[in-house]
């Protein structure tokens, strides 16, 4: 069998399993968080502590997208660095911008997790994340600064490890990689604000209060397909609920962070693992990765199911166009870094 038949089998197939659970998902979405919220999420709370696994899913769940961004920034850093054809000045500016934007990169993932943090142990919503508690504590800004460096420093020693050819062939996954990401990233946001999809949290914290019942409650459950927009101001929704994301259910955010884990099977391809099993594993790490955020995101009532479906899928989505153009295909992206000799 041809690559493009395999190619052309491998889409129908995924279209058909993709059409198949999103059926499930629009009729079952509410059914299936309150089965899996039943035992974490308390009638009348927004954010809880009671799933373990929720809870760390939700504070490291968004960590896969930053590792990502940071690691092709990594690759970018060593192959510009080795671009003996440029001159010396340009190299060693380009790879130092690499070397930042690694480190910023590492920056918003140790502060995006500690954010989430801060938020189950002070009950409050977004404190962090905000920077409230950075500005009062200073020795905070000072350990995630700290932390981000050390991550940047020890992310570029171990990239540092690949020769010369691996890092050339790398060179397209990391393309691949940030263009992947980017769209994806900007696919979803597109997306949440017109849609308007309330969480399940949001109406659980109303469905608590009769007065607040009729308007925001379980009745205002929607499909993930209708458009309502922003029909919740940001100061009802901060007096309801802590917070302003209550109409941002639709898609999953965190999900489609965590499908950034797609990048992997991208290595297959650059450093050529002829294992089969650590191929495999190359795929199998992303999904199990995505699958269990996935779900961790249901049951702390943050998502629906058709919301974890559809931010997972787009990351995936993305990739695929992504390593087929970049990485198979080999698109001659170098010559903006310079012609080899």
């Amino acid at each position: 069998m041809t690559r493009q038949k395999r190619a052309w089998i491998s889409v129908v197939l995924f279209l058909v399993i993709f059409a198949g659970l999103l059926i499930t998902a629009t009729f079952t979405d509410l059914r299936v968080s309150e089965i899996l919220t039943s035992k974490a999420l308390a009638a009348h709370t927004y954010l809880t502590n009671e799933s373990a696994f929720g809870v760390a899913f939700e504070a490291l769940g968004s960590d896969p997208v930053y590792l990502a961004f940071a690691f092709a920034f990594q690759i970018l850093f060593w192959y510009c660095l080795r671009r003996k054809t440029m001159p010396a000045a340009a190299r060693t500016l380009l790879a130092f911008v690499m070397g930042v934007c690694s480190a910023i990169a590492n920056y918003v993932l140790v502060d995006d997790t500690m954010g989430y943090i801060e938020e189950h142990i002070t009950g409050e919503y977004g404190a962090f994340v905000e920077h409230e508690q950075l500005e009062t504590h200073a020795w905070l800004l000072v350990i995630v600064i700290i932390t981000a460096l050390v991550l940047t420093a020890l992310g570029l020693l171990a990239t540092k490890n690949f020769s010369d050819a691996q890092t050339e062939r790398l060179f397209s996954v990391a393309v691949a990689t940030l263009v992947f990401l980017v769209v994806s990233t900007i696919v979803l946001h597109v997306i949440k604000k017109p849609v308007g999809r309330i969480r399940f949290r949001a109406m659980n914290v109303a469905e608590a209060d009769p007065t607040l019942a009729d308007s925001y409650g379980f009745s205002h459950f929607a499909r993930w397909f209708e458009r309502n927009g922003q029909w919740i101001s940001k100061d009802e929704m901060l007096t309801m609920f802590g917070t302003t994301d209550a109409l941002k259910s639709f898609p999953s955010g965190h999900t489609n962070a965590a499908g950034a884990s797609y990048f992997l099977p991208m290595l297959n391809d650059a450093l050529r693992i002829k294992n089969k099993g650590v191929r495999a594993l190359m795929w199998i790490c992303p999904i199990v990765i995505t699958g269990l955020v996935a779900v961790s995101r249901i049951i702390v009532g943050a998502h629906f199911f058709s919301d974890v479906l559809v931010g997972g899928t787009c990351a995936f989505v993305c990739m695929i166009i992504s390593r087929e153009i970049f990485v198979c295909k080999g698109a001659n992206v170098k010559a903006m870094f310079g012609k080899e000799a």
